[in-house]
């Protein structure tokens, strides 16, 4: 039985945003560069940020507290994707933490800064309009949602999605170059998780772990492992 009304996933603003980024991937000219290490921190729940971002390459992932204080992983962002927006334009605290969990580069602007360019160049602010309706959309029914995804298909996400990435297309089998940590940081599960659930899929055949690397021999198999077993 198919399911119904699905949660969107955690990587449905960069989905969005890979649609929508193109006019501020061009405009070079615009804000500054900012390059940024795994583990630091962009912008913290609660606190007031004057910047919002496009990430031109890494993986960044955005979290939000429980009342229960554990962490909800909220979004997930790779090359292409603009966040921040929202709070920035605004000047209202950041919903969300967000954090660098793989070498990233990034172009950082301000707002009023940027909103003097809307009238040159009108496409920029087209499509941050455009954006935040999905944002908001998005949002609202991934929060409705009861909880994340299972760790399995976390994982598997993840793997499907950065192996599409240009840079692991380039070799054969694809490729990911993330270790443990970093995989476990952009899921939010543990090391000791991430761990378990790579040694369950290369004991299936599905993958292939080496240091800092793990090899999809067969993705189309591994995305029939995630489906059936989802």
């Amino acid at each position: 039985m198919k399911k119904t009304n699905p949660t969107p996933s955690a990587y449905a603003s960069w989905d969005a945003a890979q649609t929508l980024s193109a006019p501020w991937i061009e405009a070079t000219q615009l804000g500054s560069f900012v390059t940024l290490d795994a583990g630091d921190t962009i912008a913290r729940e609660g606190e007031r940020h004057d910047y919002f971002y496009l990430l031109r390459s890494g993986f960044v992932h955005s979290t939000i507290h429980r009342s229960n204080g554990s962490e909800f992983l909220l979004e997930i962002f790779g090359p292409g994707a603009i966040f921040g927006e929202g709070p920035a334009f605004a000047d209202s605290p950041r919903p969300t933490t967000t954090r660098v969990v793989a070498p990233a580069v990034l172009s950082r602007y301000r707002p009023a800064d940027v909103a003097q360019q809307f009238s040159a160049l009108p496409e920029l602010a087209t499509s941050l309009i455009r954006l935040l309706g999905f944002k908001n959309h998005m949002i609202v029914a991934k929060l409705a949602g009861v909880a994340s995804a299972a760790p399995k298909e976390r994982i598997i996400d993840l793997l499907l999605r950065v192996a599409r990435l240009p840079s692991a297309q380039a070799s054969k089998p694809l490729t990911v170059d993330l270790t443990h940590e970093q995989i476990g940081a952009m899921t939010a599960l543990s090391r000791v998780t991430v761990t378990r659930t790579l040694n369950l899929l290369a004991g299936h055949g599905l993958i292939e772990t080496r240091a800092r690397q793990v090899s999809i021999p067969d993705a189309p198999a591994l995305r029939r492992f995630r489906d059936t077993s989802s």
